[in-house]
């Protein structure tokens, strides 16, 4: 490592940076511009006068000579240089050199000379497969400088390079570019069976042999591909029959090597192994015509089923063809929700089907052209309906026997009511079985909306379930009317109007109107009423707090359900009023203000605002609310003028924010 100081200012060195990324830190003024980096000079083994320029070609040993120019607030600790390969190939690595820095080393700046070493290698795949790759890739690749300062701040400058050390490039073409990954394209090679494998292998100093290994022990050894004779494509054919399914997206590898035996990059050879897949119809063996579609769930071997991104459904079905007896009824094609992106299943369409014993199947194919079938025997028949003949024709009474009674009947002539069911509110009311007809009575002990559900089971098991809601009358509404909002201390008055069905009023009515303080969950009923001949109930009460109002109208046995009113907010607003306020004041001369609020509430301020230009009100200062419901406050104005004035006292659970009359003062 060598370092060499310079006396060059630091304007200078900043007006000749190539580029330069400074990341802000906490602290800093407004003229901290920490360190910059100016390149000197890159040369190689191929040569070259040592002059940088974007894209200029190293190869081998590549010397670098840059000049750090120090803040003196921020001395740089560690200087690193570096060549960080393209990523478009496998083995990709950084070469780099890191110097460390001490206090005054680059005051005000100072010159590094760093040496990398671009044909750089190391093992990769493994020792076994015997491939000492390139750290750098040949190709388009970046000279990195980066600074950091305790701070922490990094200060970073790039170059573009071209490395070129000859190595021998190999590129597969029946492999898909990048945008598959993105696209819903499967990716990678076909090797359900075997895999037939192509590479195109190109380089300087010739292509000795084209070797594919791989990283995964449920593979073949590495193998050589078969040199071409002529052009550049290499070829070999692998059994992959006893290879277990999946997607090996980052196991596998072919790499091309020179007359000298150097290796190049090795290419990523992603491969999808599908051996096939299994289905299964999930649906009854008796069922109705309209039931359809049918979900069908496949399974593909554990290694294909992965979620999201890493297997992204490579192997998927595309279309399912479901016959009747042997004769097809539709093909289902694949489609964005029903095949890709789907792993749990689809659906199938099945169409209308006849009624009776029939053998439905389910043949399935994938994108692969891998088959998956099942055969399921179904006996297709209708529902059984009920027709009511009774109990809905009117609303029962309260206390009275209501008759319920109901005829079944079937589509397909043969289904019929095996056993039925009828129950009120989940409580059975009467059972039977065929021939009998669903009937019963039912004893009508409650007002409001009842259940009435009758389940019928046919022969063949299929359930029907029908459910009718009943009135039992009567039944009441309870409106509230009040104020919204109230002064403390003062009066609020709050109506109850009760009303029977058909909106008669309910006279006599018991109404307790209760009351749920702001912060609380507990309703406490305040009074009980009762109401006029016109159905309305009316209570007054003493403002005092936010909280919520409700009616709620006892229920009247044989005569009317209890009903409950909707909530009523009810906001109560403290007093809050200024005793004779000053009208004028001179600026920048405190004038005493004086304001009156209660209820008194321990740690009340009041804020005493200013409105301004666009009609907001600034707060100009606050006070505290004495015991004696006073709070006194100075205000020295900031300028002449005519001045609008008010005083705010701010909401609580308990009271809703209150604001005074406001006042003008002239000042002077």
């Amino acid at each position: 490592m060598g370092i060499s100081r310079s006396v060059r200012s630091l304007a200078v060195a900043a007006s000749a940076a190539v580029l330069c990324a400074v990341a802000p830190a906490q602290g800093a003024v407004a003229d901290d511009t920490g360190a910059v980096i100016t390149f000197d000079g890159v040369s190689s083994d191929a040569g070259g006068d040592g002059t940088v320029s974007a894209g200029q070609t190293i190869t081998g040993t590549t010397d670098v000579t840059f000049t750090v120019h120090a803040d003196p607030d921020d001395e740089p600790t560690e200087a690193v240089v570096s060549i960080t390969g393209s990523g478009e190939y496998q083995g990709t690595g950084t070469v780099k050199q890191t110097f460390s820095l001490n206090p005054g080393d680059c005051l005000p700046s100072c010159t590094l000379h760093a040496t990398l070493d671009t044909a750089a290698t190391q093992q990769f795949g493994g020792s076994a497969n015997g491939v000492a790759a390139p750290l750098v890739n040949d190709g388009a690749n970046t000279l990195h400088v980066e600074v950091d300062s305790p701070r922490p701040r990094t200060v970073t400058a790039d170059t573009a390079v071209t490395v070129d050390n000859g190595r021998p490039v190999v590129s597969l073409p029946d492999l898909p570019g990048d945008d598959a990954w993105t696209t819903r394209k499967p990716v990678g090679l076909t090797a359900d069976g075997e895999l037939s494998l192509r590479a195109t292998a190109t380089g300087g100093n010739g292509v000795s042999r084209v070797r594919y290994f791989s990283t995964s022990r449920a593979w073949p050894a590495p193998a050589d591909l078969t040199a071409p004779d002529s052009g550049a494509t290499w070829t070999t054919t692998l059994d992959t029959s006893a290879v277990p399914a999946g997607l090996y997206a980052g196991d596998l590898y072919v790499v091309a090597y020179d007359k000298d035996g150097r290796a190049g990059s090795p290419v990523r050879a992603v491969t999808l192994v599908d051996h096939g897949f299994t289905i299964t119809p999930k649906l009854g063996t008796v069922i109705r015509p309209y039931e359809t579609p049918v979900s069908v769930t496949y399974a593909y071997p554990s290694a294909l089923n992965k979620a999201f991104p890493a297997n992204l459904n490579y192997a998927y079905p595309v279309s399912t063809t479901v016959s009747l007896d042997g004769v097809a009824q539709a093909t289902t094609p694949v489609g964005a929700s029903t095949y890709e992106g789907n792993t749990a299943g689809f659906l199938a369409d099945l169409g209308p089907l006849p009624y009776g014993s029939h053998t439905l199947t389910f043949d399935t194919v994938d994108n692969r052209g891998a088959h998956g079938r099942a055969d399921l025997p179904v006996t297709v028949v209708s529902e059984v309906t009920p027709t009511w003949t009774d109990g809905f024709q009117d609303f029962p009474v309260a206390g009275s026997n209501w008759k319920l009674a109901a005829t079944t009947s079937a589509d397909d002539g043969v289904s019929r009511a095996e056993h039925w069911t009828l129950d009120v509110d989940g409580a059975t009311v009467a059972t039977g079985s065929y021939p009998a007809q669903p009937s019963g009575t039912w004893k009508a002990t409650t007002t409001g909306v009842h259940d009435v559900t009758l389940t019928i089971v046919s022969q063949y098991g299929d359930t029907t379930v029908s459910s009718l809601p009943l009135r039992v009358v009567a039944a009441t509404t309870t409106q509230l009317t009040g104020p919204a909002t109230s002064t403390y201390g003062g009066k609020a008055t709050f109506t109850a109007t009760v009303a029977q069905t058909g909106a008669k009023p309910a006279a006599g009515a018991k109404v307790s109107f209760q009351y749920k303080r702001a912060g609380t969950t507990t309703w406490k009923t305040q009074a009980t009423v009762t109401a006029d001949s016109a159905g309305k109930a009316s209570y007054a009460t003493t403002a005092k707090y936010n909280g919520a109002w409700r009616a709620v109208t006892a229920a009247k046995n044989l005569t009317w359900t209890s009903s409950t009113s909707k909530t009523l907010t009810s906001h109560v607003k403290a007093v809050l009023t200024v005793s004779r306020p000053a009208a004028t004041a001179v600026h920048g001369k405190p004038a005493s203000y004086t304001a009156h609020s209660s209820p008194y509430v321990k740690g009340t301020a009041l804020r005493f605002q200013a409105r301004q230009k666009d009609g907001t009100w600034v707060t100009l200062t606050s006070a505290a609310l004495s015991t004696s419901g006073s709070a006194t406050t100075k205000i020295t104005f900031s300028h002449a003028g005519t001045w609008t004035l008010r005083v705010y006292r701010p909401g609580t659970t308990d009271l809703t924010g209150a604001y005074s009359s406001s006042w003008t003062v002239k000042v002077s």
